[in-house]
């Protein structure tokens, strides 16, 4: 009898919990502006490219290029410059895949399980912190929804890289101060060593499986196919990097909440009439906001990152103010979501862990 009072006490005190921090603002451990700053910095200038050459449309599919900044972005300079390639080029084939596919439902549903499955193993295995496997999936996504809109996928593919391989050359450009030269790097056999796997980074793969099976599958059967990355793309992140009930269900509170207020953004950006240059400055202030709090609220975070992703996605197959995107967006965040807290519910409570073994490293959690 006394088991069951007490389950309702913890979740009633789970559920005020998530609530709750939906007004707390959790305290910086270290200045973030530079990967912020450094993150918009590279998301604009390829979009004022695009909007010189008259192909605003391809500005903003390089502009996911700045997707590589958050990644390794706890490590030293000189340390962070040796592994950003890998995450560019992570980007690009999860780019050529989804183009590859785009022509074939099946083909493309089964190739985003396949990516979520092995980004979210790499993710969680070397605890790369945020945004975990959120941007290769978004960027599979597009690809495939933009080579569907009629951009040729060498073009999509190419532009892509050019983004990536911009977004490289600008991590140098801070190797400028001597700081960064005093610390020694880390040979790529340390950097890339087997990781460990301990409890919470199984059951985040685990949960990542299910979230990109269940996720791909519902939206085969009964949503939409070309939809689906945003459904597996909104439960990893609910699924987040962090194990046990409680992350999953604020987090889960916080995309639902960030979502409707980012769409809400969206609509405001897409029938402002604002111009391509304050278009272009526009996007690069979202990607500055969503790099910024997403370690200190992550409604925030989503409120910023999901108008920005919807601008790129909709701008790039021609879309851009298509009103039905928004609804479906809602629909698309809350399946993924629901998913994702179902899955932690799937597993026990985590146990204790005062040593941080199933946290990610400094600065990423």
């Amino acid at each position: 009898m006394s088991e069951d009072p007490r389950r309702r006490d913890v979740w009633r005190h789970g559920m005020r919990r998530a609530v709750v921090s939906l007004g707390t603002l959790v305290p910086a451990k270290e200045p973030r502006w530079p990967i912020a700053l450094q993150a918009a910095i590279v998301l604009t200038v390829p979009i004022l490219v695009g909007i010189a050459v008259g192909r605003i449309d391809l500005g903003l599919i390089a502009a996911t290029g700045a997707f590589t900044v958050p990644y390794f972005a706890a490590l030293p300079r000189l340390e962070r410059l040796r592994l950003r390639p890998i995450a560019g080029l992570v980007l690009v084939l999860t780019s050529a895949l989804g183009a590859l596919l785009a022509p074939y439902t099946w083909l493309s549903a089964l190739g985003l399980v396949t990516v979520t499955i092995l980004i979210g193993i790499a993710v969680h295995g070397y605890r790369l912190g945020p945004p975990g496997p959120l941007f290769p999936i978004l960027v599979y996504g597009m690809s495939g929804h933009a080579v569907n809109g009629g951009v040729p996928p060498l073009v999509l593919v190419g532009t892509v890289a050019a983004g990536c391989a911009w977004a490289v050359v600008a991590s140098i450009a801070p190797l400028v101060r001597r700081v960064h030269w005093q610390v020694s790097p880390r040979p790529l056999r340390v950097l890339l060593a087997p990781p460990e796997w301990d409890r919470g980074a199984r059951e985040l793969v685990m949960r990542t499986a299910i979230v990109a099976i269940a996720g791909t599958a519902l939206s085969l059967l009964y949503v939409d196919p070309d939809r689906a990355y945003w459904t597996v793309a909104a439960g990893v992140v609910v699924v987040g990097v962090v194990p046990g009930r409680g992350p999953a269900v604020t987090r889960g509170l916080h995309r639902a909440v960030g979502t409707v207020v980012g769409v809400g953004v969206y609509v405001a950006i897409a029938y402002s009439g604002m111009p391509p240059l304050a278009l272009a400055l526009t996007l690069g202030a979202l990607q500055y906001v969503t790099e910024l709090s997403i370690t200190r609220h992550y409604a925030i975070a989503v409120a910023a990152v999901t108008p920005m992703a919807l601008v790129i996605v909709t701008a790039s197959a021609g879309e851009l103010g298509d009103l039905s995107v928004t609804g479906e967006r809602i629909l698309d965040t809350a399946l993924g979501a629901g998913l994702a807290v179902a899955t932690a519910l799937l597993h026990p409570p985590a146990p204790p862990d005062p040593a941080g073994r199933h946290a990610p490293p400094k600065g990423l959690d």
